[in-house]
């Protein structure tokens, strides 16, 4: 019966019992009923914290914040303080029912940001018929519908000719993206449009919804180190406590004249106020609070021990292709050596580029299909990792890759590489050098207002790109990039991370997307992944992604990471110095029981309302807008 009562209802009983019992108190009654009204009143308010302090007590041998309460309350009862010994009880619950609230909000704060995953999914069949079921029965490659003001469940490209689609949920952007016919759309963006088909490419638990969910989950499970620090204090921290409320009310055995009834007193205001539950509460709540600010910017952080790192970055490093350029390259000069053609140039790159997923190969890949150039047969296709690409293309060998790697097979060095400003992806045959294709990549929208950002929260921009010399030295200078790396194959980028991060003052953060930036990101301080476009390993090997690709994200998660850090510490030292101040005054006599509750469930409200200010630093209006 009891332990169906919730929280708010037995603090409403309790506190009529308190108040009866007060009034009882002052009438000349017998006191084997006032004993019996304070028994009744005693197990309606504490039942529940005396239990659980015991449980813990003999199951984990260890003492908690309940045994504190539960023998302060036993020391006021010994000396005939009935009300005191309720107070603080009840007290003890109203700290309890504010962490309830506020962890009921921090939690509702981030789930709001995602839009319900629909539990069942359109399917058309070969027939044209709707098939209603459920989003893990469906297949990569089957066709799903959506209707208007409905989630789109999976990932899949667009059959129709557009698409308006609300992706707040994933980006934070409050305007709609408009796709058009071929594009993927995310799951978790709302079909703000009319009925829309899409092609599923991601069956449901690599879509972008089951992700995001999944990141949310994980970082609840990842403390930071100060939140790790307050549980493990509160484990060894109780037994002092107690041992040193002990010595206390020995006092009198070891100093002539003194009471015991006062310094018993004293040993029960040290013990309400040493109750750690305002930093066990408001440490935790303030990175919480943190991870929910920053997730309405549409950055999501795996764990609040990344919002602490992220708070002291001091180096910021970036891989280039696809994260500070667009990853959209477009052929913009080709070279064809002499007894070779352009399009025998462009059928073997294309043969070959044909089998990598990589953007550089895309577009040259899509360059020769909308020219309308030959695709040939490859065979025995190798790909040589930071290098290349190696095949059979009517019988002959074809490489296709960097210079260092075509200088290897064909030993020419004779053509001017200061002239080439671009990447270049070079061919061979048979050991034969036909010519190369150079690309440009523009940088991102955003990309120069982001290193700018950088400059001003004191962070060193670093670039890390397996491109030329010119091609990194033309983006840097372009957009204000304090130091960069180029010709760099994935084990130099690891490598470049590791002698940035000796520097015993250095918190080394890195920005990647590629399947090969997944050891650099997992090796860093902290990594940051960009998720929209970005690769599965590469978001899994993340501490940081940011789901719509925007840079301009990054300064903003470390602002409100910065915020969040300050928060937690301002708490700690507030929390940490009135307490001792209070056992100070409380030792010497001078604070009484109130002051003590004051100490422990006044300080744990001030924290804990303090804490939830993360919860209103960023404000989503009706319709997704972010403020």
């Amino acid at each position: 019966m009891l332990q169906s009562i919730d929280l708010k209802t037995k603090l409403r009983l309790s506190f009529a019992l308190i108040v009866m019992l007060m009034l009882l108190l002052k009438l000349d009654i017998n006191s084997y009923l006032k004993l019996a009204l304070f028994a009744l009143a005693y197990v309606a308010v504490a039942y529940e914290t005396v239990i659980a302090a015991f449980k813990t007590l003999f199951k984990r041998f260890r003492m908690s914040e309940q045994f504190l309460m539960s023998v302060a309350t036993f020391g006021a009862i010994a000396l005939g303080d009935y009300a005191e010994a309720l107070a603080v009880l009840i007290f003890y619950e109203i700290g309890e029912l504010f962490e309830e609230y506020a962890s009921g909000r921090s939690h509702k704060e981030i789930t709001s940001l995602i839009a319900l995953k629909p539990q069942i999914v359109r399917v058309i069949d070969k027939d044209g018929n709707e098939l209603k079921v459920k989003p893990r029965k469906v297949k990569v490659g089957q066709t799903i519908r959506v209707l208007a003001g409905e989630a789109v469940a999976l990932d899949g490209t667009l059959k129709n000719d557009s698409a308006a689609v609300d992706m707040s949920a994933l980006t934070g952007e409050s305007e709609p993206f408009l796709y058009k016919k071929g594009e993927e759309i995310p799951s978790g963006g709302i079909n703000m449009g009319s009925v829309i088909e899409l092609t599923v490419t991601k069956d449901n638990s690599n879509s972008s919804i089951t992700r995001l969910i999944e990141l949310i989950e994980d970082a609840a499970a990842n403390k930071s180190k100060p939140e790790a620090l307050i549980s493990r204090f509160a484990v060894y921290y109780t037994p002092l406590v107690v041992t040193c409320a002990i010595i206390l009310a020995l006092v009198p055995l070891f100093v002539a004249g003194e009471s015991f009834s006062d310094w018993i007193e004293r040993a029960l205001v040290f013990l309400v106020v040493s109750c750690p539950c305002a930093l066990v509460l408001s440490v935790p709540l303030s990175f919480f609070g943190g991870l929910g600010a920053i997730s309405k910017i549409g950055v999501m952080v795996k764990g609040s021990i990344h919002i602490e790192t992220l708070s002291k970055l001091t180096v910021l490093a970036l891989d280039k292709t696809g994260t500070i350029t667009q990853g959209k390259f477009k052929p913009a000069d080709f070279i064809v050596d002499d007894g070779s053609s352009k399009s025998e140039l462009l059928s073997c790159v294309y043969a070959l580029e044909s089998a990598t997923t990589h953007p550089i190969g895309t577009a040259i890949v899509n360059y020769c299909k909308i020219n309308g150039v030959e695709l040939k047969k490859a065979e025995a296709i190798h790909e040589v990792s930071g290098y290349g690409i190696e095949g059979i293309i009517d019988g002959k060998k074809v490489a296709v890759g960097s210079r260092e790697f075509i200088e290897k097979i064909t030993s020419r060095t004779d053509l001017d590489q200061s002239k080439v400003i671009g990447t270049e992806v070079l061919a061979a045959v048979d050991g034969r050098f036909i010519g190369g294709i150079v690309l440009n990549d523009e940088p991102k929208a955003g990309a120069l207002e982001f290193f700018g950002s950088l400059k001003s929260l004191g962070i060193t921009s670093c670039m890390i790109t397996g491109d030329k010399e010119s091609v990194a030295a033309n983006i840097a200078k372009r957009l204000g990039i304090e130091k960069y790396y180029a010709k760099m194959l994935p084990e130099d980028k690891l490598k470049a991370v590791k002698d940035l991060k000796t520097k015993s003052t250095a918190v080394v953060g890195f920005v990647g997307d590629g399947i090969n930036d997944a050891p650099v990101l997992a090796a860093s301080d902290v990594g940051i992944a960009m998720g929209q476009f970005g690769s599965a390993s590469a978001v899994e090997a993340s501490d940081v992604v940011v789901m719509n690709d925007d840079l301009r994200k990054i300064p903003q998660a470390i602002s409100l990471a910065r915020r969040t850090y300050k928060l937690a510490m301002q708490n700690i030292v507030f929390v940490i110095a009135c307490k001792l101040l209070i056992l100070v005054l409380g030792a010497m006599g001078i604070a009484g029981i109130w002051v003590a509750i004051f100490g422990d469930v006044g300080l744990c409200v001030l924290a804990v309302l303090n804490a939830m200010r993360a919860l209103t630093w960023v404000k989503v209006k009706r319709g997704g807008t972010i403020s």
